[in-house]
Order: C-alpha cells, then sequence, then structure tokens
C-alpha cells in the first residue's frame, strides 16, 4: 500500500487540483493508498466503486465524498474499460484542523467524522455546478492558502444545507437523473406535471420518494433549479424581470419576488446590479 504526501508541492502552495479517469474494473493491490493529507472529490461522470476502510460505495455522476488522512482506499469503475472521471481536491490537513476550530463547535464535523457514510454526498446539478464554479481560479493555477481555503469553506457551506446528504448508496437510480434533469429549463418551466413525465412515476409517488430520500418536495427542488436560472439571467442577459419570472414557469411576480429573496438574501433588481458591478471590478479591461 502506497503512502501519499504533499511535501513536494513547491512554497506557497496548499493544495491540489486535478481530474482523473478511471477504467480498471476491480482494484488492484499497488491502487491502494493512503496520505498524511486530506482531501475531498466527487464523480464528475460515469460509475463505480469507492473502496475505502474495508467498505464499498458505489460512486455516481453527482456524489462527493470527503476523505480523511487515515483513510486507506481506492477506486475502479463499474465494468473494464468504461471510465469514471473523478475530480480530487486535497490539501493539507492542518488548514481543516484551523477552519473546524474556528467555525465549527462539534468536535465530529466534514473530515473530523469517523463515519464513511456521513462523509458522503449526493450533489444536485445546481450545487455540482456551484462546486464548479468555486474552482475557478484552483483550474487555473492559483492554489495559494487563500484559494485553496476559499473554495474549502465554499464546498462546506454548500454541504451545510445538503439535504441529500448521507446514505447515497439508498438514492434511486431514477430519483438522481430526475435531480439533473430539474437543472434544465425546458424542465424545470413545466413544474411537477414535468417532473413527473421525466420521472415516469405518478405526482404522489414523486412527493413521497422527493420527501423520504431528500427530505424535500419535488416543488422545493423545482424552485432552487428556477432560481438559479433566474440568477444567471439577471447577471448575462438584459431580460425584463417579468420576463425571467415567466421563463422560470411562474405567472405570480410576487411569488418570484418571495423565491429570489429566500434564496439570494435581496431583490433581483439588487442582485444583478451588484452582480454585475463584482464582473466589472474583477475584468475593468474587458
Amino acid at each position: 500500500m502506497r503512502r501519499f504526501s504533499l511535501s513536494f508541492l513547491p512554497q506557497n502552495t496548499f493544495c491540489t487540483y486535478a481530474q482523473w479517469d478511471y477504467t480498471n474494473e476491480l482494484p488492484s493491490e499497488s491502487h491502494w493508498h493512503w496520505h498524511d493529507f486530506h482531501e475531498l472529490f466527487w464523480v464528475e461522470e460515469g460509475e463505480g466503486t469507492h473502496w475505502i476502510n474495508g467498505q464499498s460505495f458505489p460512486l455516481r455522476t453527482g456524489d462527493l465524498m470527503l476523505i480523511r488522512a487515515s483513510d486507506r482506499h481506492t477506486f475502479s469503475a463499474a465494468q473494464k474499460n468504461r471510465r469514471m472521471r473523478i475530480v480530487n481536491f486535497a490539501f493539507f490537513a492542518h488548514m481543516w484542523a484551523h477552519i473546524r476550530k474556528r467555525y465549527f463547535k462539534s468536535a465530529s464535523v466534514f473530515f473530523s467524522e469517523p463515519s464513511v457514510e456521513l462523509r458522503t454526498y449526493f450533489l444536485d446539478s445546481r450545487q455540482l455546478d456551484a462546486i464548479r464554479q468555486a474552482a475557478a481560479s484552483l483550474r487555473s493555477g492559483q492554489r495559494d492558502q487563500l484559494r485553496a481555503e476559499t473554495f474549502l469553506l465554499n464546498v462546506l457551506d454548500i454541504l451545510q444545507g445538503n439535504r441529500h446528504k448521507h446514505g447515497t448508496k439508498s438514492v434511486p437510480t431514477w430519483l438522481r437523473e430526475t435531480c439533473y434533469a430539474i437543472g434544465k429549463k425546458q424542465d424545470f418551466s413545466g413544474g411537477v406535471p414535468m417532473l413527473a413525465k421525466l420521472a415516469k412515476r405518478s405526482q404522489g409517488h414523486l412527493a413521497r420518494e422527493f420527501r423520504r430520500y431528500l427530505g424535500r418536495t419535488p416543488t422545493d427542488v423545482l424552485n432552487d433549479a428556477r432560481m438559479a436560472y433566474a440568477a444567471e439571467k439577471l447577471v448575462t442577459s438584459d431580460d425584463t424581470i417579468l420576463s425571467i419570472t415567466l421563463d422560470c414557469g411562474l405567472e405570480n411576480l410576487s411569488h418570484f419576488y418571495r423565491l429570489f429573496h429566500a434564496r439570494f438574501g435581496c431583490a433581483p433588481r439588487a442582485y444583478r446590479m451588484q452582480q454585475r458591478r463584482t464582473l466589472n471590478l474583477e475584468h475593468p479591461f474587458d
């Protein structure tokens, strides 16, 4: 079993960020490893298995796991020559010790949680996109302490409110696929009836299974997707707020305002101005 270390990193580099493809159907002894750092990974594409500390966990697109320095683990793809693509973020263990002490009172939280299952999460398409966006500076090669801690805190903030967490073994494939479909405008604009059609389930069955596995109603998840779409349109287009409301599949402007404020803490127009001002500051010569 190999042991990996971040001791090779140059000065002022506090993390690694990489994409890996796995095509091996069964793990060999040489693939097992442990390390002196913490890491997290998520599945971008494909299916496979995560072998860790004597347990095996099925992996599918959207699964995210937190790995402690003491964990022994490896990966395998679902079928030989079928790719499973993961994205990995590894960082010095003392960074987590500092963050935990500063932000979390509980001794057992996130990377300090001993149970592997309690360090396992399922991300819907909106959450996965948010994490990808948070990783932009890491992808560009900026991996100093500020960028590493900022990314980690962004991920933890997303996971803190994640209602899809823990026990991802049990989440049915059809429900996962439905959650990803929600991220598309042509699907969420049709509301719960369209969602039921996509899932090939009755609306009553859909409501029961969403509550059972996700702790939310189909409408809750649809509204998350609608507000994410609305926020993007506010920043990237000059569409009127009424037009964006209708695009989201909502007909009541007051209802749209309430949903948007609950999600982003401000009115749509204020959000548009604030985000555009931020973009101008980041790209003053564009």
